[in-house]
Formats: C-alpha cells, sequence, structure tokens
C-alpha cells in the first residue's frame, strides 16, 4: 500500500491527541482483500477498511500478512485506525478483533472520540497473521446512530486483521448494525474534512502567540537597543493581532475565511523573530538527510537516522542505506535559505553527530568505514582533508560520538570496553568513553561503567559532561545521571540525576554561552514508541540549583492505578530552586513537572504538546536553534526557538529531514585542565574526610562505622548477561571483593583503590555489618587521589578545613578479606558455613509452608531454599537515598534467627568468620554466582578479549573469571572438617505459672475494660481535623512470654500492669505523623524483578501506617503530642504492649494458635504474598503481579490462608481484640520504650546494649515468626521499613 493512497483529513471532534489521521479514497476501499459480513446482529469488518487512519496495510502476501490481510505501524504516533458503524438499535454491543502479536501492544478502543476499553492485551506467538486470533474485546452500551470505532495506541499497533461487533441478546428489532452506505461515509466524512480544515486553519491562525511574540521583541529591544528595530516590530505585531483577532471571529462563526493577508502579517512576525542578532552571522552546519519513498513527514527512528530506544546506541543503526550531507545553510532571515554541500560520503552511510572545534577550521562526525564499522572522521572547514582518526585495525570495534576537547585531543564513545547492556542478556555491546590522541593515535580508556555512557560535550571550564546510564540494583529504565570529568578522566562526579526518577533521560546537553552553569537538553524516554530516542521535548536545566529532582508523590489511593495500562507519576511539582529544571521549552512561566514515565516522549509530551525536538545549540541562555517538528504532518526543520514559546522556521525542505543545526563560527575556546594522571601507577588513593558527613548516614551516631567494605563491579559480557545468572533477586552483576579500610575515630578513612576499576563502598559496623549501600560506583584514574566529604553528601559541598586524621598517614593498602580479592560465589564463600554448622539438620528435601525449613543437600538448593530468609536490595529498588540500615542484617530472617539461637546454632557458636560471610553475602544483595563463563560470540572469546583490550586501552591486568576459577578449585579440592554438632538444646518444660484472672474470655476482657473507660481519653486532637481515636487498656496481672516460642521469649514471668491507660486504636498514620513532622515519607514496599514503571509498593498514602520511623522520633513524637494535648503521650514497654495485645488471651493471638485463620483479624503473609514477581508486559505499562515458583518459598509465606491486604494496609482493617486494638499483630511491628533485654521481664540490658524492642509483627511476617509475644531488637536510631509505632496515654 503506497502512502499516497491516502489523502490527508485534519483532525476531527472526536480526535484529542493533536495527532493527524487520514481517509481512505474509493480506490483503496475497493482493494480490499476480505469483504465486511453482515449477520443482521453482527458486523465483520476487515482491519484494512478504516474510514480515517495513519497505518498500513499489507494485502495477503505481503508484510506478515501470510494469512489475512493487515493493519499495522505507519511510522507515525499514535497509531490510529477508525470505522464508521451504524447502530440501528439502543443497546449494548460485543467489540472483537482478530490479531497477530509477538508480545503485548495494548490498544485503546473509542466511540466517538471516548475510551471505552484497552485492549489487544495478550500475544498470539508472532507478527505473521497466521497466528492471530479472535479474541473478545469488551461490551459497550451504544445510542442507536452513526458512530466512529476508533482503534488507537501511542506506538505501533498489533497486527490488527479485522474487528467484529455484534449485538448482546435481547435487543429488539432486526437488524441492529451494519456499515454504512458508501455515499453516507463520504458524505460523512466530507463533512468531517471540512470541519477538519476550519479546526487547522484556527490552529494555524493561533500558531503565533502575539503574547509570547511581544515578550521576545521587549526582551531583544532590552539586549541590543542599537541592533534591533523593536518599534517597527511592536506596530506590525499590533496589526497583526488585529487581523487574527477577525479571522478567528469568522471561523466562530463557521466561516472559512481567506488568509492571504493574514499570511502577509504572519510573514512580518516571523521576520521580526528572524531579525534577532545572534543570527547576523547567518551561517550555519546541518545535516541534510533525503527520506525516500515520500515519507519524509511519517519517518521515525532508524529511517531517520536515530538511535530508536535510549537503551541501544548507535551499532543499532544500520548505518548504510541513507542519502545524507553536512551542509552549509545562509540566507537564515530570506524565507528561502541556501543550503550548499560540505560534505557527503561516497557511499550511502549515515552521517551524525557533527562537531565543530572551537576555532572553526575543522569539525567531526560519525559515519561508517570501509569495513562498515563506527568510526570518527574529520574533515576541514572547507570540506575537504577527510580522515578516519578513530582506530581502524579492530574489525569487532566501533568508534562515534565524538566532540573535541581544549587541548585538540577528542574524547569519544566506543563498545571496545567489551561490556554487554545487562537489561538486555549481554546481547548488544555497552559504549564507553575514551580520549584519542589524534597526532599519536594514542588511546585510553576513561570510563569503566556498566551500561552506556555517551554524548559528551565540553562545560565552559574545560570539564566533560555526558551521560552515564546505571541501574546497580535500582530501577533500570529511570538510571541515567549526567556526569562530569576532567578531560584525563579524573574527578569523575554526578553533576544531576543521582538518586532521582526525573528525568528518564536527558540528551544531547550543551552548556549555554553566556551562563555559568545552564544546559540546554532533550526530555527523552527508556522505551521510545515510534523509535523516538534521539528526540523529545527540549528542556533547560541548571545543576547549580539542585542535583536531582525530589520525588514526592502524595498518593489517594494505596494502588498506583489500572494494572495492565500504561503509567505516567507526576510527583509534587517543586520550583526550579529545589529541582534544577528551568523551563520546558515550550513552557514559559511554568514550572517542570517531574513526571516519571518510560516512555516518556509518546505518553507525556506528546500528550502535552505536538512538538519534537532535538540537538539544541545554545545561542545564550534564551534563545536556542533546533532540529524541530511542530506536528506530527510537519517536517523536520531548523527552528530558532526561544523560552517566551516561539518555535521560528529558518528552514525545511520537501522530502527532506534537517538535523544538528550549529553556528559555522568559532568560539570561545575554554581553558585546558592539566593531566593529573600518572599511568605508571596501578592503584588510586580515595580519601574521605568524614563519612558521617552528608544525608547518607544521617541519623548515624558516630562511632558506629569502624570500616569499609571495598567491592568491585565485574560487569557481564557480550553474549550473556542479565540479573537471573547472578541469583534470585541479587542484582545485575558479579561482585569482587577487595578488602576492607579501617576509619578513624573522626570519620575519616584514606586508602588505596586498583585504578580504572568501578568499587564500590559500604560502611560497616563493629559487626561486620554494611550500615549502608551505596548502589553505585566511583572509579579513580592512575595515580588519582579521590577525594569526597561525606556519605552521599552534596557534590558541591566542600571538604572540611580542619586536617582529618587519615591525613596524617599515607594512604593505605586494603586489608584483605579471608584470602585475596576474588568474586563473591555463594558456593565458594558461603555453603563452607552451612557444612559446617547447618547441613547435619537441612540434608534432606526441604519444607515449604507455614514452618519450611530449607535443605543444605547441595550449594544450588541451598541457595534456592535459603535466599527466602535474607531481606535485600534487590533489581530494582527505590531510586531514592537508602535510610541507613534499610537493608540491615538485622532486617533479614536469618540474622535474627541466628541472633537469637536456632536449634542451639547461635553466632556465638558459629565463630566471626562464619557471621562475616553471612554478613557480606546478605550485603552484596544475596548473590550465587561469582562468574559469567560467557560462550564464544561471533567467533571472539570475549574473555581474552576484554582482557586484552584493557591491558591496552586501560592498563588493566586483573582476569575475574580466572580468580573465580581458582575460588572453583579450592572448593572442589578442600578438606572437609564434618558438621559441627551443636550443644543439645535441653526440652522447654512447663513453668506452671499462672496469673489471677488470666487469661479471660472475651466477655470478661470486655467488663474489665468498662471499668477504667470512663477515667481515660477516648480520643486525641491532632490539629486541622486529625484525630486519633484511643481505647481503654485496664489493670491487671498475665503470664508474659511463651514457652514455644523464640528463645528470647522465655523464661516467662508473671507481670503486673498496675494502671490502665490508653492506646490508639491503630497504629499511628502518615496523615497523624505528618503533623508532628510534614517532611516524612514513608515512601515504598520494594517491588520484586525489574521493568519497574513506579518506586514500589505504596506505603505514605495518609491511611497507612507511619513506618520507617525510628524509636527517637516516635517518642519526639509522643513529646510534641503531649505538649499539645497536656497528657502524657508515650510508648508503651513491652509488658503494657504485650497485655494490650493479648487483650485477655493466652494463645499467641488474640484471636487463636498459629494455625487459626488470621485472614479477619491480622495483615499477615499470606499465600497472596507469593504473588510478588512482576515482569515486563510493555512500555510504560503498570504491572501486574506474578507468583514466584511455589517450591521457592519467596517470600516466606503462610500458604493455607489470605487476607486482606498485600503488602502494607490502610490501619483498622482488622477486626478488634476485644479491648478493641487493630493491627496489633500484622501491618506493622511496632515499638515499644523498653530496651532490649534477657527475660525473665522484666531484664537488665547486657553492658552495651542500645537497642530497643519491637512488637508484634508485620505484613512480611508469617504466624510463625509473629505473635504477641514476638520480640525484635533493632537501634533506636534505626528506620525500619516495617516498624511504625502505636501511642499510649498514661494517666494517674
Amino acid at each position: 500500500m503506497n502512502w499516497n493512497d491516502f489523502n490527508l483529513l485534519k483532525q476531527m471532534d472526536w480526535d484529542t491527541t493533536g495527532a493527524r489521521v487520514r481517509f481512505r479514497s474509493r480506490a483503496v476501499l475497493a482493494c480490499m482483500m476480505l469483504p465486511f459480513a453482515v449477520n443482521g446482529h453482527s458486523l465483520t469488518l476487515p482491519a484494512p477498511e478504516f474510514d480515517i487512519g495513519n497505518v498500513r496495510v499489507s494485502r495477503k502476501g505481503e508484510a506478515y500478512a501470510d494469512e489475512h490481510a493487515c493493519i499495522w505501524h505507519g511510522g507515525g504516533s499514535p497509531d490510529e485506525a477508525g470505522y464508521l458503524v451504524e447502530f440501528l438499535a439502543d443497546g449494548k454491543y460485543v467489540l472483537h478483533a482478530l490479531y497477530a502479536a509477538k508480545e503485548p501492544r495494548p490498544v485503546d478502543i473509542l466511540l466517538d472520540g471516548v475510551k471505552v476499553h484497552t485492549g489487544f492485551k495478550d500475544a498470539t506467538g508472532g507478527w505473521n497473521t497466521k497466528s492471530a486470533r479472535w479474541e473478545r474485546q469488551c461490551s459497550v452500551q451504544v445510542k442507536a446512530g452513526t458512530r466512529m470505532v476508533t482503534l488507537r495506541r501511542n506506538g505501533p499497533f498489533p497486527h490488527i486483521c479485522a474487528i467484529k461487533i455484534e449485538a448482546s441478546e435481547g435487543l429488539s428489532g432486526g437488524a441492529s448494525v451494519s456499515r454504512p452506505a458508501p455515499e453516507k461515509r463520504q458524505e460523512i466524512l466530507r463533512g468531517t474534512a471540512h470541519d477538519g480544515r476550519l479546526r487547522a486553519l484556527r490552529r494555524k491562525i493561533l500558531m503565533p502567540d502575539p503574547e509570547a511574540v511581544r515578550r521576545a521583541i521587549r526582551d531583544l529591544e532590552k539586549a541590543c537597543p542599537d541592533r534591533y528595530a523593536a518599534v517597527d516590530h511592536l506596530r506590525h505585531l499590533d496589526a497583526f493581532s488585529k487581523e487574527q483577532a477577525r479571522m478567528l471571529a469568522l471561523l466562530d462563526h463557521g466561516e472559512e475565511p481567506d488568509t492571504v493577508r493574514f499570511d502577509a502579517l504572519a510573514s512580518g512576525v516571523r521576520a521580526a523573530l528572524l531579525a534577532n542578532p545572534l543570527l547576523d552571522v547567518d551561517r550555519l552546519l546541518v545535516v541534510r538527510r533525503r527520506i525516500i519513498n515520500g515519507r519524509a513527514r511519517q519517518a521515525t527512528g532508524r529511517e531517520l537516522g536515530w538511535v530508536p530506544n535510549n537503551y541501544l546506541n548507535h551499532t543499532d543503526l544500520p548505518g548504510t542505506g541513507y542519502d545524507n550531507e553536512i551542509a552549509v545553510m545562509t540566507g537564515l532571515r530570506s524565507g528561502k535559505p541556501t543550503l550548499k554541500k560540505l560534505f557527503k560520503p561516497d557511499r550511502d552511510t549515515l552521517v551524525r553527530d557533527v562537531c565543530l572545534d572551537f576555532d572553526g577550521q575543522r569539525l567531526l562526525f560519525s559515519g561508517l568505514d570501509r569495513t562498515n564499522r563506527w568510526a570518527i572522521f574529520q574533515i576541514a572547514a572547507d570540506g575537504g582533508s577527510l580522515q578516519q582518526l578513530s582506530p581502524a585495525d579492530d574489525p569487532d570495534l566501533d568508534f562515534f560520538d565524538a566532540c573535541y576537547l581544549p587541548n585538540g585531543k577528542i574524547v569519544l564513545c566506543s563498545n571496545a570496553y567489551y561490556v554487554g547492556v545487562p537489561c538486555l542478556d549481554g546481547k548488544y555491546k555497552v559504549s564507553s568513553l575514551y580520549r584519542l590522541d589524534p597526532a599519536t593515535k594514542h588511546l585510553r580508556q576513561l570510563t569503566f561503567d556498566q551500561d552506556h555512557g555517551n554524548d559528551p560535550a565540553v562545560l565552559h571550564d574545560g570539564r566533560v559532561v555526558y551521560q552515564r546510564w546505571e541501574y546497580s540494583d535500582i530501577p533500570h529504565y529511570f538510571a541515567r545521571r549526567r556526569m562530569t570529568m576532567n578531560p584525563d578522566g579524573t574527578g569523575q562526579l554526578a553533576l544531576y540525576g543521582s538518586n532521582s526518577w526525573f528525568p528518564t533521560a536527558f540528551r544531547f546537553a550543551q552548556p549555554v554561552p553566556g551562563h555559568p552553569s545552564l544546559l540546554a537538553g532533550i526530555l527523552s524516554g527508556h522505551h521510545c514508541r515510534g523509535g523516538y530516542g534521539d528526540v523529545g521535548r527540549l528542556a533547560l536545566l541548571d545543576p547549580a540549583l539542585a542535583g536531582a529532582y525530589p520525588f514526592r508523590y502524595r498518593p489517594t489511593s494505596k494502588e498506583w492505578g489500572e494494572v495492565g495500562q500504561p503509567i505516567a507519576v507526576t510527583p509534587e511539582i517543586l520550583p526550579a530552586e529545589k529541582t534544577g529544571f528551568v523551563q520546558l521549552i515550550p513552557g514559559y512561566g511554568k514550572p517542570v513537572a517531574g513526571t516519571v514515565c518510560d516512555a516518556a516522549v509518546t505518553d507525556v509530551y506528546l500528550k502535552q504538546h505536538p512538538s519534537l525536538a532535538t540537538h539544541p545549540h545554545p545561542l545564550n541562555e534564551k534563545y536556542f536553534l533546533a532540529a524541530m517538528k511542530p506536528d506530527a504532518d510537519s517536517l523536520w526543520g531548523i527552528y530558532l526557538v526561544d523560552v517566551f514559546d516561539n518555535a521560528t522556521l529558518i528552514y525545511e525542505e520537501e522530502g527532506t529531514a534537517l538535523f544538528e543545526p550549529q553556528l559555522f563560527l568559532p568560539r570561545p575556546r575554554p581553558p585546558v585542565i592539566p593531566d593529573r594522571v600518572n599511568l605508571a601507577s596501578k592503584t588510586a588513593d580515595v580519601h574521605i574526610a568524614d563519612i558521617y558527613s552528608g544525608p547518607g548516614l544521617r541519623g548515624v551516631p558516630r562511632g558506629t562505622v569502624k570500616a569499609i567494605r571495598v567491592f568491585a563491579y565485574h560487569f557481564c559480557y557480550i553474549g550473556k548477561g542479565g540479573f537471573p545468572l547472578i541469583g534470585t533477586e541479587s542484582g545485575w552483576d558479579v561482585k569482587r571483593v577487595l578488602g576492607t579500610a579501617r576509619v578513624e575515630a573522626d570519620g575519616s578513612a584514606c586508602f588505596q583503590i586498583p585504578a580504572n576499576t568501578p568499587v564500590s563502598l559500604q560502611p560497616l559496623d563493629a559487626d561486620g555489618n554494611a550500615v549502608q549501600l551505596m548502589r553505585s560506583w566511583l572509579v579513580g584514574m592512575p595515580g588519582e587521589r579521590v577525594s569526597c566529604a561525606g556519605c552521599h553528601e552534596d557534590r558541591r559541598a566542600s571538604l572540611p578545613p580542619q586536617r582529618s586524621l587519615a591525613e596524617t598517614r599515607h594512604s593505605e593498602p586494603l586489608s584483605p578479606w579471608l584470602g585475596p580479592a576474588r568474586p563473591f560465589a555463594f558456593t565458594h564463600e558461603v555453603y563452607p558455613v552451612l557444612e559446617r554448622h547447618c547441613i547435619g539438620c537441612h540434608r534432606e528435601k526441604q519444607t515449604v509452608g507455614p514452618r519450611s525449613m530449607p535443605c543444605f543437600a547441595d550449594p544450588k538448593t541451598a541457595y534456592d531454599t535459603l535466599h527466602p530468609y535474607v531481606r535485600r536490595a534487590g533489581i530494582e529498588g527505590d531510586m531514592a537515598l537508602l535510610a541507613p540500615m534499610e537493608y540491615h542484617t538485622s532486617t533479614s530472617r536469618l540474622f535474627q534467627m541466628l541472633e537469637k539461637g536456632h536449634q542451639g546454632v547461635t553466632f556465638a557458636s558459629m565463630g566471626g568468620e562464619a557471621r562475616a560471610r553471612l554478613a557480606c553475602w546478605i550485603d552484596l544483595n544475596a548473590p550465587f554466582a561469582g562468574n559469567w563463563a560467557p560462550p564464544v560470540w561471533k567467533g571472539v572469546d570475549p574473555v581474552a578479549r576484554r582482557l586484552e583490550l584493557a591491558k591496552r586501552f586501560a592498563g588493566v591486568d586483573v582476569n575475574p573469571e580466572a580468580e573465580h576459577a581458582t575460588a572453583a578449585e579450592a572448593f572442589r579440592s578442600r578438606t572437609l572438617t564434618g558438621f559441627m554438632k551443636p550443644p543439645p538444646v535441653a526440652s522447654v518444660a512447663s513453668d506452671g505459672l499462672q496469673a489471677a484472672g488470666f487469661p479471660m474470655d472475651h466477655t470478661a476482657a470486655r467488663r474489665l475494660q468498662e471499668a477504667c473507660a470512663g477515667r481515660l481519653p477516648s480520643s486525641l486532637d491532632l490539629g486541622n481535623g486529625v484525630v486519633m481515636r484511643l481505647v481503654a487498656v485496664p489493670a491487671g496481672a498475665f503470664v508474659m512470654g511463651r514457652l514455644d516460642g523464640a528463645p528470647d521469649e522465655r523464661p516467662r514471668a508473671v507481670v503486673r500492669i498496675n494502671k490502665p491507660f490508653a492506646m490508639g486504636v491503630a497504629e499511628v498514620t502518615n496523615d497523624q505523623y505528618a503533623r508532628f513532622d510534614p517532611e516524612h515519607d514513608t515512601r515504598y514496599i520494594d517491588m520484586h524483578f525489574m521493568d519497574h514503571v513506579v518506586p514500589g509498593h505504596i506505603a505514605n498514602h495518609p491511611d497507612q501506617p507511619a513506618a520507617r520511623v525510628s524509636c527517637e522520633e516516635a517518642l519526639a513524637f509522643c513529646v510534641w503530642l503531649s505538649k499539645k494535648s497536656g497528657l502524657r503521650v508515650t510508648l508503651p514497654d513491652e509488658a503494657q504492649w504485650e497485655w494490650a495485645a493479648r487483650a485477655g488471651t493466652d494463645t499467641p493471638f488474640f484471636y487463636g494458635g498459629a494455625d487459626a485463620d488470621f485472614g479477619r483479624f491480622a495483615n499477615l503473609a499470606d499465600s497472596d504474598l507469593r504473588n510478588y514477581r512482576m515482569k515486563w508486559e510493555g512500555a510504560s505499562v503498570l504491572q501486574n503481579r506474578f507468583p514466584h515458583p511455589p517450591e521457592m518459598n519467596f517470600p516466606l509465606h503462610d500458604p493455607r490462608f489470605k487476607d486482606n491486604g498485600f503488602v502494607v494496609d490502610y490501619v483498622g482493617q482488622t477486626e478488634a481484640n476485644a479491648w478493641g486494638l487493630k493491627d496489633m499483630v500484622g501491618n506493622v511491628s511496632e515499638w515499644t520504650r523498653s530496651s532490649y533485654a534477657a527475660y525473665p521481664y522484666p531484664g537488665a540490658a547486657a553492658q552495651g546494649e542500645t537497642r530497643r524492642v519491637v512488637r508484634g509483627g508485620s505484613w512480611a511476617d508469617r504466624p510463625a515468626d509473629a505473635g504477641a509475644s514476638v520480640r525484635r531488637a533493632y537501634q533506636p536510631w534505626q528506620k525500619v521499613f516495617d516498624v511504625g509505632f502505636r501511642v499510649i496515654v498514661e494517666v494517674e
């Protein structure tokens, strides 16, 4: 089907997206392969028989149509096809579709422009229509009449063959649905075309906004009073404004006015904007790309020479099949500028990434060399002297995307690192940054990152700014940062985007002339429907204002939205001073919304405004050149755009796309930063002035951190990668433990790391547990001194003026960690601990269920059955900076059991080395594998080739695969020491304890409560209409503890509660806590697996319990509420809490024993918790939850019962105990004010014990791990993901 078969139909009433559609000519309608079928109550329409649309048609036998004709992606966005249907009776109709899809591509179904359903959600097995199958889509209530049924998708359609509409049973009369007669359809479409012309004319008339033009004229008048005729331009603008108003009035009356006078005046407005003195140079460099088959207006992606998605790079482009050239444009204000060829390749190879040197005498570009590999070329300013600068003797390497450095060298991108893209299983090569000296041909690697580095440019101060994509245990769609470094690779720092969800991508960032820190770039997406990887919305970013866009989302529900549907989440919109984003263009006077969206171009920016832009070239902080496409029917042309919302066409050319505009003249050369590397050195020094400085360890008491664990990343190889190879929820990369460094008493440290190696740091407490996780890495160049003020400190922070203790000594080598540096592998590091201390009881087949038991018969089985007892960051945790100890070993069930004692095995009996190995395993995200063992890739051994290139370009001679092989051989040849049987555990005998009046039945408990209720408050007023409900808890005696519980729950004791008190009916909610601390954010509960489009499961709804609140903060809330209420508000002690939770019962739960159905009474780890795994369901799509394999028992849960929650729920959703208290067990655990001490209660805390007791259990706990007597201990300053609190009021 040729595009000439379509005629343009302007926007229709029911088209609300701003996209253009096309209607079908009679000739086209006559050529359909499948006639429509009508049987009175149903109508079957071949999909190619659309009345309006912008999709392609394949007849049977053409592309994809091996069985049925079909419609598919036409190149524009959104894809759309509309069908006129005659509904002869009011009633309910059912729509079915016949389609083929290799992967789900959901399609919106609209009736007269109103969305009624999203369907087409399944995959049928392939794109060819032989795999097509019928699927019921929806039923919809329809009023009789001629209606437009429209299919629409922001992105490529599935391959749709037919739709069928049938009347539901019960409709009266004869035929209920039919196709209108051709004459009627043509009449409707003609009327629609007329209306569309009027709407298009209205858009044209409104396009020059007089107020936006006036703002620009006034600005130019002020900036260039002697070079800009503002008075004349304003007079002309007034005339234009009057004519514009007259034209709009005629349109309001349905008239189609003549536009001759308007066009003449609009031309004058354009002249006023192009009279900008910044264009006086009248000479631009552009890339001119001719588009074949008349598709210049519809082409996207690779067809235009773009990288189609931002997870790819140049090597995914075909590289050939292009008719393009570098050209010089002059006569910018003439209305018909002249384009003169400067350089055109002698083959049909792609030309892009043009960079003019500072003196304007030469320029670089990317293209294909004679071996069809990407290479960097240079030509003189006259177009001659072509030479290939990048190496030409490596047939497996590509070089692209280069820029000049102030010293004459160049920085470029290459895949010579031989790392594969992890999220694509290593199937694509990662691009890293290198420095090339054209004079000597010396090439040196500068970045050593997990994924792509690209878009290098030089800042005004001589540093290099570039984009780095990294996702070490964070959501990979959104993990792109703007980085800076010196031209020699030293000083690599995050400039913008660390711990920030927004933007998804900020491409082609360029420094703005005349401003010290402003950048102009393009906001884009990750998955870019329509191939929009290189394009998006022009934005201005000033990293000097802020280094990240804070994500504070105010949910109205605990659910994000409809699963299976694309989602875009807009957090609290903040001013530029807090986000760094100054403006979108267009977007004058509006703060920038930090909307989090995967396919941001189609799902956000094109919905806001139909324009797209790429490759901005700043002229100053208000005016920019850009390649731009104002709407779906426009060409890609060169525009002058400004912050006042004007976009003025300089030139476009039919059949052509124009890109990469830049002034063709010299520009100021930034200062040359001298090299600071010592290439003879194999190490770099790291100096930390004060590890407690900065938000990373905020609230951690000084003296807590004793050492720093240092590990390196061993990234995946080309041809083999992906997180499933590492373990279960264990991150993307192999982690190689290098050793530890000591931390001085003042928090300073100074130590050596291997140069040119990505390393991560973990501050360790006295027991060797990580207090914080660095989900990123740093790289030191040879001989570099890498300095930082503290842990995640503001990059603008300066080092403290006083000299630290670490500065009084030389930088120290790392202390080895239980042997030489090596990749961490569960088999080598953890399994020997299990053999020694655990296998005697855990050799038999695992038990899955409410009281599971792992099996350690072999390393893989041991890993699969032990890792559910470990809480860790997983593959894609929240992007935000973690609270200290968020994933501390104390939050893992494994450590909780071994701290207390498990069948006689304790950390004390296991020894320090065993504990260190287990702690390291947890802190490294519980990996299994320690190597990749990649296969031969395209005839190349990836291990040997990476090692060879690392030696050549980075001076690195380390082979982690060989280190792993050495450890594996040591494991195989180990001497088995045998199972160390723990001392026998004495059986727990009945203690015979009894308390008067305990236990009591429900009636007796209520009677006891009623006797004291009148003396206690029933509510607390927190202000602003927020009230906390209280109930009375009477005095009394009970037996505290549990004989068959954990060791720290016994010996039991009879405890007397001497005075009644009032207690919160439920945990303190986020809304209630916000009255005290409005900045607190409980945030989210981690999701499993990958492809997350939201930060996690919502935990910060106002009606959910406040969690990640430390005991100290909970007590401070009580002090605040005491002052506000005039009452003594505090946390309960352990005895008060257990007495209240039991409400007179002596069973583990007020509703029964550990085997009781808790569904109505507690939000615990139920059968639904197994459905914790997310997976890819489409770009931007909010994912469903899927089950982990049943034999995995992950997360730990009780498969017998189901409650009403999934993770943390709104408070008070369960049935109350006898005293009216809800959620005492489950939902979140709760702080008490008691110090952790041995029983019998009240015991004395051991010397040095600072932890406080947490009670009850949470949504993450099985009944076996929860209950009225269950105790856990956390530091009073520790913020725990599932720990909240409730208050009591004590009255004299």
